[in-house]
């Protein structure tokens, strides 16, 4: 996962995340390999953005769920 570099155009989402890692966490996601988390909250963890310098940035993603979480997903990260 990283930033878009410099000057890149501000209408593409901050962050960059690899579509088959995100296709693989939703995957799991469907098979219940979460149990007692949120949308939000499992994609959170599982690709550890704790370690992010800018909290900020992911807003309230953690708290999000089902519909929600995927839209702030989608408003977050550019998959590529």
């Amino acid at each position: 996962m990283q930033t878009n570099p410099p000057g890149q155009s501000e209408a593409l989402p901050p962050l960059v995340l690899e579509r088959l890692a995100y296709e693989r966490f939703l995957a799991a996601w469907e098979q219940g390999a979460f149990t007692g988390q949120r949308l939000g909250q499992a994609f959170y963890n599982h690709f550890r953005l704790h370690a992010m310098d800018d909290q900020l940035l992911l807003g309230d993603l953690y708290d999000c769920d089902g519909t929600r979480a995927l839209k702030r997903i989608a408003q977050l990260f550019s998959l590529v």
